[in-house]
């Protein structure tokens, strides 16, 4: 192996041997033959040489050879010498890079294999992420309890609709949605079932596209009340079914609707403690989950406007009821909290559109109040 001295002794040799005009001694070609092949043996490639020409050494009395002419000892032919204009005015000079002096190509050679394999593993990593981001997976089928897999049983074994095509959806206040077609998918179906009854509405797959599928599906809570689950179902671009579902309590005696049988018994307990009309109360809106509430006294028939309701005397302000012969009247209310911050409720009705506008912090002198 080729030291650092004999590299670059090598190097020393080879630039004089075949430069332009260089010449080397008997020795001095010996000595380049042998690192040659040193460097040879070592990294095992054939070397490409030029012939080596030794320069004669000077006699006492005797001239120099001129330049570009070769001499030859006693007994020995010249050696032969490329003619000048066949040989590479620009020579590149091969030299040996030593031990810690690597091409970057050689690098690349012996490691492509580990540069391609980290490769490989960015562009499935890539691809895996990119699946999880954006992959298009449809919605999510809904866990059934096993009471409800047995109303789906009971829906597949009906043969009413295409076989495979019952999907359960969503679940509201135990009534469970499902989306089914019929006539091989030329018809689309919103289907609600819970223990008593089942609710089917079905149009075809163009009609629902543009107008939807509605079902309701009412339960009986007791002789003055029911319990309604309605549910609309529109089709995506891609065919798939959207639902949006609500649910209510009504009254047969009433058109309120209650969101909750805990909203009815309020209804109940507010009529109780103001006098209002219990078929005239309906919630009108919501702040920070306070119900507000509008009603009739039966007294005086006239229109009011309640805050919350929870309590034995709650905030409430009324208005003459002959104001609904106009076209739009307005009921504002003013109720400070326990820190002192006021909120204003108006709420405009007649026969125009009907809204409550909540205020913070901005009540009035003259709202009026019992």
């Amino acid at each position: 192996m080729l030291d650092v001295e004999d590299s670059v002794e090598l190097r020393a040799l080879q630039a004089r041997a075949y430069g332009r005009s260089g010449a080397l001694s008997d020795a001095e070609a010996e000595r380049l033959r042998e690192l040659e092949a040193a460097r040879v043996s070592e990294d095992g490639l054939a070397a490409t040489t030029a012939p080596v020409t030794a320069a004669p050494a000077s006699q006492p009395g005797e001239s120099a050879p001129q330049t570009g002419e070769s001499a030859s000892q006693p007994g020995e032919s010249a050696p032969h010498r490329e003619p000048a204009h066949r040989r590479p005015t620009d020579a590149v000079v091969a030299t040996d890079p030593g031990p810690h002096d690597v091409s970057a190509r050689t690098v690349l050679r012996r490691r492509w294999p580990v540069v391609l394999g980290v490769s490989v593993v960015f562009v499935v990593v890539g691809v895996l992420l990119g699946w999880l981001l954006f992959a298009d997976r449809g919605p999510r089928p809904l866990q059934l309890t096993t009471t409800q897999q047995d109303w789906q049983a009971a829906l597949i074994a009906s043969g009413d609709f295409d076989s495979g095509s019952i999907r359960a959806l969503q679940e509201e206040e135990g009534v469970v949605i499902w989306f089914a077609t019929k006539e091989g998918g030329a018809n689309v179906c919103l289907v609600l079932g819970d223990d008593r009854a089942t609710a089917p509405a079905c149009t075809t797959r163009e009609q629902a596209s543009i107008q939807g599928v509605n079902a309701t599906l009412t339960t009986v809570v007791d002789e003055s009340q029911s319990y309604d689950v309605e549910v609309q179902m529109l089709l995506t671009p891609k065919g798939e079914p959207a639902i949006i579902a609500r649910s209510y309590i009504t009254s047969p005696q009433t058109t309120a609707t209650f969101a909750s049988q805990e909203e009815v018994e309020a209804a109940e307990a507010l009529a109780e403690a103001t006098g209002l009309d219990r078929r005239s109360i309906a919630v009108v809106g919501y702040d920070a989950g306070v119900p507000i509430w509008t009603g009739i006294d039966m007294a005086t028939q006239r229109f009011c406007l309640v805050f919350d309701g929870s309590m034995p005397d709650p905030p409430m302000v009324c208005d003459d009821s002959l104001m609904l012969s106009g076209a739009e009247s307005t009921l504002a209310l003013d109720v400070e909290d326990a820190g002192g911050v006021a909120t204003r409720y108006e709420y405009r009705f007649g026969y125009g559109q009907q809204y409550l506008t909540v205020t913070k912090g901005e009540a009035g002198d003259d709202a009026a109040g019992d």
